[in-house]
């Protein structure tokens, strides 16, 4: 089994990259998760040597883009890459660490806001500019592009592509912010494009999408005037269920070409969703058991609380993906998820009963060099 670690270019940069990778092989890490394409954040840094709050540039790659290859939708590189190369440096200095490219897909504010007419849009017709929407064929083809390109980077053997698909509503952007409290169910509602595209496309596979705006309309309208509420979830219901399995479709489609398109050194893992409990990933048109299908592995974030209902979602993870599903899932070894060491125990082997393939650790920049620790010891390095 695999042990990796996610890791940011910047905290890269500023700790040095001999003494960020002989930290990670001191807890036996052995595979580097490294932002390559990453959105917009404020984030408190422990262990910085400098600055404790950083603020990454929004929409942007830590590469240089291969301008000749996108269309429309151009990547564009952060300040940061003009003075650091983090994936060659990676490269050259550890070249015993696997190097995973976390690649952030279709969460792009920059590039939503820049293009408009790619985004998805509310059944109000509101545009979601952090979510650029998977059934344009040109949102298709520049996650396409972004991802051949920066499988061409030396050293990059994998990529685990995050944001394949669509977004859901609340997706912690800046100042995100509601005096009613959303049920579940509007919650879903505000989440699910009706733009152009995805009225047209859904409509040529025979689903009244028409129809399903007007009735999520209604019911949100509902919902704001007096807080009542649809009962049931949403895949109860035949029609939504067919537009929910379409949605599904639209992702796990472009998941296959990006993987029918990368050259055979580079594999493809899938973060399928920024959800939790990972049952939720529906609402970003993630079928688990397909996407596995697609891609070449799934690479599951287990962000709940307390290792019993980590564990919990593992085995659903499990259950729903399939018994032939490679799996990895991606634990955080710190407040609020996880106490101690006894608890990152208890989740490492619980990650072994539901036949993972890797566990990692999110995120090195993030967490107290404790956690590293915990993670030592967890992997046995003290045993």
């Amino acid at each position: 089994m695999s042990r990796g670690m996610y890791l940011y270019p910047w905290d890269l940069h500023e700790e040095g990259v001999e003494t960020v990778t002989d930290r990670l092989r001191a807890a036996a890490i052995d595979t580097v998760f490294l932002a390559t394409a990453y959105h917009a954040g404020k984030f408190l840094r422990p262990h910085a040597p400098s600055g404790k709050v950083y603020f990454p540039h929004d929409g942007t790659v830590y590469f240089r883009p291969r301008d000749g290859m996108y269309g429309r939708l151009k990547p564009q590189a952060a300040p940061l890459v003009d003075i650091f190369d983090a994936i060659g440096s990676l490269a050259q200095k550890a070249p015993d660490l696997k190097l995973t490219s976390w690649t952030v897909g279709l969460h792009n504010t920059r590039l939503g806001l820049l293009h408009d007419d790619l985004v998805c849009r509310t059944a109000y017709g509101d545009p979601l500019f952090n979510a650029l929407c998977p059934s344009h064929p040109e949102v298709r083809d520049f996650l396409v592009s972004l991802c051949v390109d920066i499988g061409k980077e030396r050293g990059v053997s994998e990529i685990a592509l995050e944001t394949p698909g669509f977004q859901a509503y609340r997706h912690g952007h800046h100042h995100e912010f509601e005096l009613v409290e959303l049920s579940p169910t509007a919650e879903s509602l505000l989440g699910l494009c009706f733009c152009n595209a995805c009225c047209g496309r859904a409509r040529e596979s025979g689903i009244d999408v028409a129809g399903l705006a007007r009735s999520a309309r209604t019911a949100l309208d509902r919902f704001f005037e007096t807080g009542e509420t649809l009962a049931g979830e949403l895949q109860d219901d035949p029609d939504w269920a067919a537009f929910i399995d379409w949605r599904a479709e639209v992702v796990t489609s472009l998941v296959r070409r990006i993987r029918q398109s990368l050259d055979a050194s580079a594999s493809l893992a899938v973060i399928p969703t920024v959800q939790s409990p990972n049952d939720l990933c529906w609402r970003e048109g993630s079928d688990l058991a397909s996407l596995a299908r697609a891609a070449d592995r799934l690479e599951v974030p287990a962000y709940q609380v307390g290792p019993d209902d980590i564990a919990a979602d593992m085995a659903k993870v499990r259950q729903a993906a399939g018994s032939s599903a490679q799996i990895g899932f991606i634990l955080r070894p710190s407040w609020p998820h996880l106490r101690n060491v006894r608890d990152l125990r208890v989740c490492v082997g619980a990650a072994h009963r539901h036949e993972a393939e890797s566990i990692s650790f999110y995120n090195y920049g993030h967490m107290r060099l404790q956690s590293l620790d915990w993670i030592a010891a967890a992997n046995g390095v003290h045993d």
